[in-house]
């Protein structure tokens, strides 16, 4: 029998032959028993689980304060990204409005002296019976009218590209647009020899809803095209209608001919700017190619578009299809006016006008505009004048009220909303008299309640087209017409001037050299205070003062045609308007000042 081994003994060799966790257990188990061991797990498991859920309350902590520290990082940089957005968004405003001055200060500057090559180049033909002389004067003119429709099509082709564009949507009769437009072709087309017509299907309706100027527009750049292109044959001018509804039709004018017509290669490009189908198309033909480019802009403005289908040598065909609104009997298109000088006269002759202007050269010349036509105007030189003159008349006392824009005391848009607000007032037209001629700023004028506009330096054709449209017919019976303002002799005794374009200021001064001279003798003993006066408003904290002092400076220096201070006077403006300090600009406009006085002083000296 073998001896017996105490139970001590025993858990020993056991726990040489298991790991220690059991071990533990067998020593627990040996002197405890089983329920103790039981008892003992439980509380283990307690101890266990109340670790693990204090180490998972640490590990939320710290995932709740990493979450925390992020959101903080990203509003601080969501803040820094608005602000450096919102200055970014303050620098393309200040950009667009310095652009918008600069596209307004760059249309005045060419289309001023421009419109004077026209304009006087008409006036010397009339007064000139040299063959010669008469052939190189017509010559100029076309030279003149050729140059200022690139000039609108840059100008136009820019607004579009900068979203300044605007499309009307008003009634018009379309058969009188497309006489109109034939009238204008006839002349191109018979010069070379070639059959142009234009047919119209009788479904067409007359009375339309869109914007005729820019529908006319791409006809006449279509046809004027086809002409061009078309050395010998015809040009088919077609206008159709398909798809009516109850309110509206698509329109489609096809322009065919038999001319050169366009490779197949050459076609997709065509409705790029500056385009042409290959330069020797430029040195044989002539032409920017820009029409196209900007026929099919406009197009898409309107919904529509040009499609063009073309065979080389055999001629091509144009396409525009565009819908318009139908409109009904009650929408009278508005009938084109005259632009000569005498129509207007004749109906306007004993209305009842208010000038209202602060500039005592510019309303000198509004004067004598409506007194060449039998207007006898009465004035007021600032907006507060023109209220309190209005207040006491009464409504219906004036046909029209010109009211310049920038004046002291209180300016006209000011006066106008004023007036606007007063029962029975409604119904007077006002037009604003400014410079300011870009769509957001006659958005402006309109908003104030003002009915129209008419720019700054005047031309005495669209002065006159504006009186023709807004006073109605006053012509007492039996009174004679008002003479008709004869052209009167351009003496060009001045010599030239750097910077001042004689010319085109003379114009505005109806010829008459005296009365130049006079006004630019008050420029050289009023302007050296126009610095001086702008800096120290600017100084004391009056920037509308300053901005008003160089508007109403620039509008005199266009007038008298110092182009190049119109121009430095116009970006002081814009740097003023723009929240800028202006100093530099300031700077310029003064030595520019000083220079052009001594010109103009020894010029007067002659």
């Amino acid at each position: 029998m073998a001896p017996r081994i105490p139970a001590t003994r025993k858990v020993h060799r056991l726990a040489r032959r298991v790991p220690a966790g059991q071990l533990r257990a067998a020593k627990l188990a040996a002197c405890l028993g089983a329920h103790a061991l039981r008892r003992f797990r439980i509380r283990q498991a307690k101890r266990d689980a109340q670790g693990t859920a204090m180490h998972d309350i640490d590990e939320r902590k710290l995932v709740e304060k990493a979450l925390q520290e992020h959101r903080i990082r990203l509003e601080q940089l969501v803040r820094e990204r608005t602000a450096e957005l919102t200055k970014a968004l303050e620098a393309a405003q200040i950009a667009d409005k310095a652009k918008d001055a600069f596209v307004a200060n760059v249309s005045h500057e060419l289309r001023t002296p421009l419109g004077a090559v026209i304009g006087l180049s008409a006036l010397a033909l009339g007064r000139c019976e040299n063959p010669a002389q008469r052939d190189y004067l017509e010559k100029i003119g076309k030279a003149g009218k050729h140059l200022s429709r690139i000039i609108n099509d840059l100008l136009d082709l820019s607004k579009i590209v900068a979203g300044r564009m605007e499309v009307e949507a008003i009634p018009f009769s379309l058969r009188n647009m497309i006489r109109h437009a034939d009238g204008v072709m006839a002349n191109k087309a018979e010069s070379k020899g070639l059959s142009l017509e234009f047919r119209v299907d009788d479904e067409v309706p007359d009375r339309v809803i869109g914007d005729p100027l820019r529908i006319e527009q791409i006809l006449l750049n279509l046809t004027g095209n086809a002409i061009k292109f078309t050395p010998a044959g015809r040009v088919d001018v077609h206008i159709a209608a398909e798809a009516p509804t109850a309110d509206s039709i698509r329109l489609v004018m096809s322009v065919a001919d038999t001319g050169v017509g366009i490779r197949a290669a050459d076609i997709g490009g065509l409705f790029q700017p500056f385009a042409q189908t290959d330069v020797s198309m430029t040195r044989k033909y002539g032409g920017t190619g820009l029409g196209l480019a900007l026929s099919q802009r406009l197009a898409e403005m309107m919904n529509g578009r040009i499609d063009v289908e073309s065979v080389e040598g055999r001629g091509s065909t144009f396409r525009l299809a565009i819908r318009l609104g139908l409109g009904s009997e009650a929408d009278q298109p508005e009938e084109e006016t005259d632009s000569n000088l005498a129509p207007p006269g004749l109906h306007v002759a004993q209305a009842s006008v208010l000038v209202v202007e602060d500039d005592a050269m510019n309303m000198e010349i509004a004067t004598e505009l409506l007194q060449a036509v039998g207007i006898a105007p009465r004035t007021a030189s600032n907006g507060q004048e023109a209220v309190d003159i209005l207040g006491e008349s009464g409504p219906d006392h004036f046909d029209l009220v010109l009211m310049d824009i920038q004046m002291p005391v209180l300016d006209g848009l000011s006066a106008t909303r004023l007036i606007r607000t007063w029962p029975g007032y409604d119904r007077l037209p006002i037009v604003a008299m400014t410079a300011h001629v870009l769509a957001h700023e006659k958005r402006i004028s309109a908003d104030a309640g003002m009915n129209d506009h008419v720019c700054k330096p005047f031309d005495a054709n669209d002065f006159y087209r504006i009186l023709a449209k807004w006073l109605p017919e006053r012509r007492t019976p039996g009174a004679p017409a008002p003479v008709e303002p004869a052209p009167a002799p351009m003496r060009l005794a001045l010599p030239a001037m750097r910077g001042v374009d004689t010319v085109a200021a003379l114009t505005r001064f109806f010829g008459d050299e005296q009365r130049y001279r006079h006004w630019l003798a008050k420029f050289v003993e009023e302007s050296p205070s126009v610095a001086p006066d702008i800096r120290r408003a600017l100084a004391a904290g009056q920037t509308e003062l300053a901005i008003r002092m160089a508007h109403s400076f620039k509008g005199r220096t266009g007038t008298l045609g110092l182009t190049e201070l119109h121009l430095k006077a116009a970006a002081l403006e814009a740097a003023l308007n723009n929240a800028l300090a202006g100093v530099p600009e300031l700077r310029s406009l003064e030595r520019a000042i000083d220079e052009t006085r001594r010109e103009i002083a020894t010029a007067l000296e002659h």
